[in-house]
């Protein structure tokens, strides 16, 4: 080492020191060590925290100091040791789920094990996880989110970018003000740009993990993205976001029919489940797999230990009518479908609503059909409609010959909710209520009650 390096000074000091005296750039080091740029600059600023002994050595080798010069490198103090308290922390997330998440263990373990990584690289990509209305995304993330604080002591900070259905979600620098308050900033800067530079430098010092549900764009996502970073960022997506690069990507979809039979079983017990598993399969088949619906459904159940399943079969039996039914308290897998739909693009929510009647798989010559007779345009539109998680890909024979279907819950919202509104339907006289089951039906239709006219 120089003389001019003190036993106080960092490891970051030291090696910049080193690095400067050999009069080579961080590029030239990285060619000669065959360390990578990146985790020489972070070496340097101090935010690898737990540098590997391996890249030590190389770099060491590189610069021509002493054998036993790596020994007291990594006994050296890091820039975090020196550090200001880091104000306060916050611990925002949500309770989690309270349930078994059937069928998402692999999913589950794959998050923790993104978000537990020690490499700055590696926590510097978000995680993100996509799927239709009703999969359990939010729950997914939040599971994920709650196994792996600890991992965070500066902090865990959540935002529901969109919590209002009926209000226009958060932008951008709307969002990079309210991490910022949450992380104990003031003043927040008033400019947009000092404010992102304001927010990258405390994520930049601090291992905060950040959780955003109802994302629909890169840019609520960007902004949280630090090269080098000690911070995570963790996402409930409404749409693919495929602009964010080297993102770790998760899709989930509904589940297969054991881990939905599962879902059930967990919430009202092995004997009632199985007692009445043709019902139980039934109720699976018309929640179309789905967790949301699932849950409602055995909520439902669990509410009230006097009806059957098969009552809960024959409620579901109509499909104009399952998502009215599917709801309990707060809990409704219409509102969720609504609030996916409600942020479509106009051209894309119109090609949607001319797919109502389509019950099977169809392609771009059906799109061609019902929709537009421009082949480019309907390819765009299947596009479009499948980053927005409305429908999936059925089958894919080769280049083009993709065959789709929409999401069961997202066609039954369309065919039966045309406007969005699903209010009950009335014609003179008479008041229009959902089939129930037993009796009380009329042959082929819903039940009606005649208007008293005095």
């Amino acid at each position: 080492m120089t003389d001019t390096t003190t036993s106080s000074a960092t490891l970051a000091d030291v090696l910049t020191t080193a690095r400067e005296a050999a009069c080579l750039t961080q590029e030239d080091l990285a060619e000669r060590s065959g360390v990578s740029v990146r985790a020489i600059r972070n070496l340097e600023t101090g935010h690898t925290s737990r540098p590997r002994k391996q890249s030590l050595v190389l770099i060491a080798k590189a610069l021509g100091l002493p054998p036993g010069e790596v020994g007291r490198l990594m006994r050296r103090p890091h820039t975090d040791s020196h550090r200001e308290p880091p104000g306060p922390v916050p611990a925002e997330l949500p309770a989690a789920p309270r349930h078994r998440l059937a069928g998402r263990t692999a999913q589950v373990d794959s998050l923790r094990a993104h978000l537990s990584a020690t490499e700055p690289h590696d926590l510097g990509r978000p995680a993100v996880v996509v799927g239709p209305p009703g999969a359990g995304k939010t729950s997914l993330v939040l599971e994920a989110a709650h196994g792996v604080r600890g991992r965070f002591p500066d902090g865990q900070v959540y935002v529901d970018l969109h919590p209002d259905a009926s209000a226009a979600p958060f932008t951008s620098d709307e969002l990079v003000r309210r991490v910022l308050r949450s992380l104990g900033a003031t003043p927040v800067a008033d400019h947009p740009e000092e404010a992102g530079a304001q927010l990258r430098d405390a994520l930049s010092r601090r291992r905060v993990l950040v959780v955003l549900d109802n994302a629909d764009s890169e840019g609520q996502v960007r902004p949280l993205l630090v090269d080098g970073a000690r911070s995570a960022v963790l996402v409930a997506a409404r749409r693919e976001l495929p602009a964010l690069t080297g993102q770790l990507r998760l899709r989930i979809d509904a589940l297969g029919e054991w881990d939905a039979f599962q879902v059930l079983e967990d919430l009202l017990g092995a004997a009632r489940t199985r007692a009445e598993r043709a019902s139980a399969l039934s109720v699976v088949r018309s929640c179309a797999r789905l967790p949301l619906a699932l849950h409602i459904a055995g909520l439902w159940l669990s509410a009230r230990p006097h009806r059957s399943l098969r009552d809960l079969a024959e409620r579901l039996e109509h499909e104009q009518d399952r998502l009215r039914f599917l709801h309990i308290g707060d809990l409704s897998l219409q509102a969720s479908v609504a609030a996916c739909f409600g942020t479509l693009p106009t051209p894309v929510r119109a090609a949607l609503q001319r797919l109502r009647t389509v019950r099977g798989a169809f392609g771009v010559e059906d799109m061609v059909a019902r929709v537009t007779p421009s082949r480019g345009l309907a390819a765009d539109l299947l596009d479009e409609l499948l980053d927005h998680q409305m429908i999936h890909v059925d089958q894919a024979t080769g280049p083009g010959q993709a065959r789709y279907r929409v999401h069961e819950a997202v066609r039954q919202y369309v065919a039966y909710c045309p406007t969005g509104s699903c209010r009950p339907r009335t014609a003179a006289g008479q008041v229009w209520l959902p089939r129930q089951a037993g009796g009380g039906r009329t042959a082929g239709g819903p039940r009606v009650l005649r208007r008293g006219l005095g």
